[in-house]
């Protein structure tokens, strides 16, 4: 088995962009994620319990953070022990509390008056609460309502139907008035898991009426939930992970020894040798006591809702490589223009220099090969996982000097980039593209044109907690076109200076898939498009001449890039364990204006032969910049 941790930072990264600004994990709930609440307020539940957790260790809340790098403390777990869903009234009586307490020296009973989910909720507003869109809110609960209707049912067997319908309807309507106050706070992303099949609880699973009884609770349960939960998505837009405990408790109790368990019917705390054993000794037991999970299956279920998790907010990386491969490529061919007007007999992955005095050579055909690296961040955006990423691009290209002003030319690409996100996981793309382009050099005013379309291949990977991964396969087609012009100003007869003005465009699309791997992670994806369109303005300078007996071309720009349109787009999906709840992924939103930066140089190598280096890059983006390195060959024939 194995255990997943959080990607360290680096020095690079650092110096590329801002770290992710990790959201808080906000809980609610009942004893499943009660970190302490319950015994602060009436000191249960006692030892043998862990510090007042209905297990013997932490529970799977305080697991979560941990996985996915969210803030947590005491003081955002809401949930109490014991907490009925709302105000249940069953048959005219008012259920305020759900613990009692004897005291045997005044032979008396209290009734705690402990809040319900809906109180938890309500307190936190009237705190001022509320959530921010990179905060994370869990809500479970419902077992509580369910385990007073079935002592209601096993008094009345004849009415036990009445007592199952009446509850899941009581049930599930007060958890999806929580879920949509939480919503109404501000909660964008939340994660509200499904009941277990109580049938197979201690609680139940000694006969098989109670059995039957359990398990018709929880099965009405599982099947309303996400309809309802599907309902609060469509009306308000919020993300609902509905985590299928159900499944997972099935898939441990088939197969205990591959989650470590020997024992999966007991509870721990009624068996002698197991309560007095060691912590790894009872975390072999599924069932601490005769409803509640040991700690080991508290951290199975957080490593599943961190996984869930993690494979939703990876979604919209793919789409963004697309577009960092297909824009990189135009970007290419425009600085392959720019080269060429300054004069450059070679081919080149970076921009060259604009100088109008520099005449091109009296060779028509030009052939470049050019290589360039580059490396890039990406920060998180609400609940787009933020990543670094790397891409490595080979070209070949050919062109035609119709003249010694205007230049058009045909290349093909081959790409291969990878993403790795802030959290786990990777994202792969290969790209195949073909571009053409052109420029016109007068005596003082350019332009520069050029044009991609590329076919992608994308492997995404997120880990899966058994071991191995869940794996996504989805192509696409991306376009993008990228156009200059500007005016130099000759200030000597090799230097020149002048303004620039640009257009980049993208359009990147993915086809519908369906990722493999574990049945409880696996998302089904529809298929989407990312597009933008951007703005650049910048001053060129450029000189041509002799430096030590070589003909160089040095040149530079210092702009600004500033987002026009697009990047408001969405797409869904569901998990394939929870079919009926959609979920929305939006690509990330529109920055602020950023710096970009060129520089670079062309030296001549022989008469038709030279070499081309180029940097260039961003700064001051919010969302993370990126840098290139590129060398070029071109032989002119």
């Amino acid at each position: 088995m194995t255990r997943h941790t959080l990607l360290a930072s680096t020095v690079l990264f650092g110096l590329l962009g801002a770290p992710a600004t990790a959201g808080t994990l906000y809980v609610f709930g009942d004893s499943l994620s009660d970190d302490g609440n319950l015994f602060a307020l009436i000191h249960q539940p006692p030892a043998p319990y862990y510090q007042g957790r209905f297990s013997n260790g932490p529970v799977w809340v305080e697991y979560l953070p941990g996985l996915t790098g969210l803030g947590f403390s005491s003081a955002t777990d809401y949930a109490y022990g014991g907490a009925y869903t709302g105000n249940l009234t069953v048959n005219g009586v008012n259920y305020l509390g759900n613990v009692e307490e004897y005291n045997a020296t005044t032979n008396t009973v209290t009734n705690y008056n402990l809040p319900s989910i809906s109180t938890e909720i309500t307190n936190f507003a009237a705190a001022g609460g509320h959530f921010t869109s990179t905060d994370v809110v869990t809500l479970w609960g419902g077992a509580n309502n369910y385990f007073l209707y079935a002592q209601l049912a096993q008094a009345n067997p004849a009415n036990a139907a009445s007592y199952v319908a009446s509850g899941v309807t009581t049930t599930i309507s007060q958890l999806t008035t929580d879920v949509g106050s939480l919503i109404g706070l501000g909660a964008q992303t939340l994660i509200v898991p499904n009941l277990p099949n109580l049938g197979v609880t201690p609680n139940f699973n000694t006969t098989p009426q109670g059995i039957a009884l359990g398990s018709a609770f929880s099965t009405n349960h599982d099947t309303y939930l996400p309809i309802e939960m599907a309902t609060l998505h469509q009306s308000t837009g919020a993300n609902i992970i509905v985590l299928n405990t159900e499944q997972l408790l099935n898939n441990v109790i088939a197969n205990p020894a591959t989650y470590g368990f020997t024992n999966v019917t007991q509870a721990c705390t009624a068996v002698l040798a197991c309560v007095t054993g060691t912590t790894a000794q009872q975390n072999q037991y599924l069932f601490w006591d005769s409803v509640h999970p040991t700690t080991h299956a508290q951290n199975i279920i957080a490593q599943y809702a961190a996984e869930s998790l993690i494979g939703f907010q990876n979604l919209t990386i793919p789409a963004q490589l697309g577009t960092s491969v297909v824009t990189g490529f135009t970007g290419l061919l425009d600085q392959r223009l720019s080269a060429l007007s300054a004069g450059a007999t070679g081919a080149s992955y970076t921009l060259g220099g604009m100088n109008a005095n520099a005449p091109l050579p009296d060779r028509h055909w030009s052939l470049f090969l050019s290589e360039t690296g580059s490396f890039g961040a990406q920060s998180t955006q609400g609940q787009d996982a933020g990543f670094t990423s790397s891409q490595e691009t080979t070209t070949l290209g050919l062109e035609d000097h119709l003249s010694p002003a205007t230049v058009a030319g045909l290349a093909v690409g081959y790409a291969t980039a990878t993403a790795s996100p802030k959290t786990a996981g990777s994202v792969h793309d290969d790209a195949l593209e073909f571009g053409l382009y052109g420029a016109y050099t007068g005596p003082a005013f350019y332009v520069r044109l050029s044009g991609v379309v590329g076919e992608n291949w994308y492997k995404t990977q997120t880990p899966a907690y058994l071991g191995g991964s869940v794996t996504g396969k989805p192509a696409g087609l991306s376009i993008a076109f990228q156009g200059a012009a500007g005016y130099a100003y000759h200030l000597t007869p090799a230097l020149s200076a002048g303004p620039e003005l640009g257009l980049i465009y993208s359009h990147v699309g993915l086809n519908g898939y369906t990722e493999t791997g574990d049945a409880l992670l696996t998302q089904q994806v529809i298929a989407q498009t990312d597009q933008q369109l951007d703005a650049t303005a910048g001053l060129r300078v450029s000189w041509a001449g002799n430096l030590a007996g070589w003909q160089l071309t040095p040149y530079a720009l210092l702009g600004a890039e500033l987002p026009l349109a697009g990047r408001n787009g969405s797409f869904t999906s569901v998990f394939t364990s929870s079919p009926l709840v959609p979920l929305t992924s939006r690509y990330p939103g529109q920055q602020t204006a950023w710096a970009i930066y060129q520089a670079g140089t062309s030296v001549a190598l022989g008469q038709n032969l030279s070499a081309q280096a180029e940097i260039t890059g961003s700064a001051f983006r919010a969302a993370g910049n990126n840098v290139s390195l590129s060398g070029a060959l071109t032989w002119r024939f």
